[in-house]
């Protein structure tokens, strides 16, 4: 009799417990971040983290902790803003956003803007042979500092609204000899009014340093093995950075130096670990998975000094992936699985290149995600977006004179990630034969660094009709950039369906 009614008391303490636990899990919901990976809806709902108040003042960024707090309304009202446009357009979204990558016909209603070559008015774009020239003007990119008065090929992105000032720009500098480092700023746009040659007075608009550039430090690796090209293992400092946002709102730098596997390889470390000021103002992002540099893997083909990698990730799963290179008949890109390794090539075997023409192309930015319709006519779907890319096709016409010419890639968001469109024709800027002409009297080029969003509103991929910025090195000693909707870089393309 003891024993059944021991067995009944425990019988009444196990379902009182499992009656506890339901109603935790009604009444508390547990974040999603904490069980899996975070995807694009989860971006515009995380908490917005105030600064401490025992933090350190922000000197290295120009910024008063105290104004910082204040700021930070600021993404509470874009993320806000951002939630609401996606609940209250959803309905009409399906019926546009039926993808556009459906079908990539030419003839298709979606997709016939990618490969016609669009003039209209005002007329954004001037088609002739060899090239089309996109009717924005390049403007100057100053970052300078005491030490080093001359920088070049900067890299741009946005700030979050809680920002000071509008950009992040890093650029490089060269000390004595092969010495690398690069300067780090805050930057803004700067009106400065002057007289043109025909006497009238005019705006020159360019984007400046809104903070004392300093210098970027970042750890330093060995070599493993420079045999026939052994100065490169003492070449000191890291060299070609280029700056972007990941998916989930992580500030991400990917630059060349010493490699653990080779002579050189690429490196990627999150710019919060090297800049910390920017820690307090992101608000996306929230894991750090690069706190400290990092090298990129690569399984297949790689060389003694490896360059010109880009990251993008999966629309919907939201991985990870590393593209080594692209060209006339080839392409290799690998999934990212962590510490960064990567798998072996994931290229589907039933890809045909578009790219036609047998040439040395080289990877020159990295990726951005592009909606395919403007902002409000339809929601971002892994069936309507696409990445966009610069590639270079470099040629030398004469003896010790380089050039860099430009065409845009465009590729699907998610697996097997097949190329959608290739330029036709190379792409220049309106006055890009005025900057010709001051740089390239002994050989000079203009080399596209990066592109990004010029307005950060706390979300990952951007609109057809929402501006990018696109980042000018000038010739190895200057700084340009040239803004522009990112609809008017997605014309007179060529179907990859076609090959």
């Amino acid at each position: 009799m003891a024993g059944l009614q021991q067995r009944r008391a425990q019988f009444i303490i196990i379902a009182a417990l499992l009656y506890s636990l339901y109603i935790l899990s009604v009444v508390v919901k547990p974040k999603r971040l904490l069980t899996r990976q975070l995807t694009l809806p989860d971006l515009d709902r995380q908490t917005i983290f105030q600064l401490p108040p025992h933090l350190q003042p922000l000197e290295d960024a120009g910024v008063d902790p105290a104004e910082v707090l204040a700021l930070y309304d600021k993404n509470a009202v874009a993320n806000q803003r951002s939630g609401q446009s996606r609940r209250a357009k959803t309905a009409q979204s399906k019926l546009v956003a039926k993808s556009r990558l459906f079908s990539r016909h030419p003839a298709d209603a979606y997709t016939n803007f990618l490969w016609k070559c669009r003039t209209g008015e005002p007329r954004a774009v001037e088609v002739f042979e060899t090239f089309v020239s996109l009717k924005h003007r390049i403007f100057e990119v100053r970052v300078a500092s005491e030490r080093y008065p001359m920088t070049y090929n900067p890299t741009i992105i946005a700030l979050p609204p809680s920002s000071h000032y509008p950009f992040l720009i890093v650029a490089r500098v060269r000390g004595g000899g092969f010495f690398q480092e690069s300067l780090i700023c805050e930057g803004k746009y700067i009106d400065e009014p002057f007289v043109n040659p025909w006497g009238f007075d005019v705006i020159n608009r360019v984007i400046g340093c809104a903070t004392n550039p300093r210098v970027l430090v970042v750890p330093q690796t060995p070599a493993r093995d420079c045999t026939g090209i052994d100065f490169m293992s003492d070449v000191p400092g890291y060299h070609d950075p280029r700056i972007f946002w990941s998916n989930t709102g992580a500030p991400l730098m990917m630059f060349n130096q010493q490699s653990r596997y080779g002579c050189f390889g690429l490196w990627i470390i999150d710019l919060r670990s090297v800049y910390p000021s920017l820690r307090y103002r992101v608000t996306r992002g929230l894991l750090n998975q690069y706190p400290t540099v990092m090298e990129l893997t690569r399984k297949e083909g790689r060389d003694p000094i490896e360059k010109n990698y880009l990251m993008f990730f999966d629309a919907e799963t939201g991985a990870g992936y590393v593209q080594y290179e692209i060209g006339h008949g080839y392409r290799h890109f690998a999934r990212l699985v962590g510490n960064g390794l990567t798998t072996s090539n994931m290229t589907s075997p039933f890809e045909v290149s578009c790219i036609t023409e047998d040439a040395t192309w080289h990877q020159a930015t990295n990726a951005i995600k592009v909606v395919l319709c403007d902002y409000g006519e339809c929601e971002p779907e892994p069936e309507n977006t696409v990445y966009l890319a610069f590639l270079h096709k470099k040629e030398i016409p004469e003896e010790w004179k380089v050039q860099y010419k430009r065409y845009v890639a465009v590729w699907k968001s998610t697996a097997p990630f097949e190329m959608v469109g290739f330029g036709s024709k190379h792409v220049r800027f309106d006055n890009e034969d005025e900057w010709e002409q001051k740089f390239n009297v002994e050989g000079k080029f203009l080399y596209t660094v990066s592109i990004a969003w010029e307005t950060n509103m706390n979300r990952y991929e951007g609109y057809l009709n929402e501006n990018v910025i696109i980042s000018l090195g000038v010739g190895d000693h200057g700084n340009a950039a040239v803004v522009m909707p990112v609809g008017d870089l997605m014309t007179c393309l060529r179907s990859c369906s076609h090959y």
